[in-house]
């Protein structure tokens, strides 16, 4: 939510439409929130109604402040896809091999994006995009049977979270032992 300034809020909550029986955004005591936390807070005080006696507010004001942090969530969520996708061209331009799958969701328990590049049972693949990233290579058994194998590069690209990944059936590699 790095871009998230008090002016750009203003502009969204002034083009978009207030739902009814709320109290009027212009008549909050409070400023928008620009964190992860603050929404997260106005949010869940709208869903219960225990924790909004305790911050002593009326429900008109506490669904007021859950609307507008709404649309601070929507603003932050297109900051995010437009920073990994910025991200994921940069790195794909660079890559020493091109992923045959990359995913980029928005995952609910954090602040940001991530970036998923899936290579089709291609360890080395893996390798070298983090050799070119910088990136530690894990290897982990995957599944009950232990005849397959994980292995991932996961950090961070311009503050994007990353995992570059695969799945190795081991029992049909010569000389290979899952660990």
């Amino acid at each position: 939510m790095q871009h998230l300034t008090q002016s750009r809020i203003a502009a969204a909550l002034a083009a978009a439409q207030q739902p009814e029986g709320e109290r009027p955004w212009r008549l909050l005591l409070t400023k928008a929130p620009t964190t992860y936390t603050g929404v997260r807070s106005a949010l869940a005080l709208e869903r219960n109604p225990g924790l909004r006696q305790l911050a002593d507010m009326d429900e008109a004001t506490c669904r007021a402040e859950a609307s507008r942090a709404r649309v601070v969530q929507e603003l932050a969520r297109q900051d995010g896809y437009l920073a990994a996708l910025s991200v994921c061209e940069q790195m794909m331009s660079a890559a020493p091999v091109l992923p045959v799958k990359a995913r980029i969701p928005l995952s609910p328990w954090s602040d940001g994006p991530l970036i998923y590049w899936r290579f089709h049972h291609d360890a080395a693949a893996v390798a070298a995009v983090a050799d070119r990233f910088g990136m530690p290579v894990t290897e982990r058994p995957h599944g009950d049977d232990g005849t397959t194998t994980y292995v991932s590069a996961v950090g961070a690209v311009d503050g994007i979270q990353f995992e570059a990944y695969t799945l190795i059936d081991t029992s049909s590699v010569p000389g290979q032992v899952a660990a």
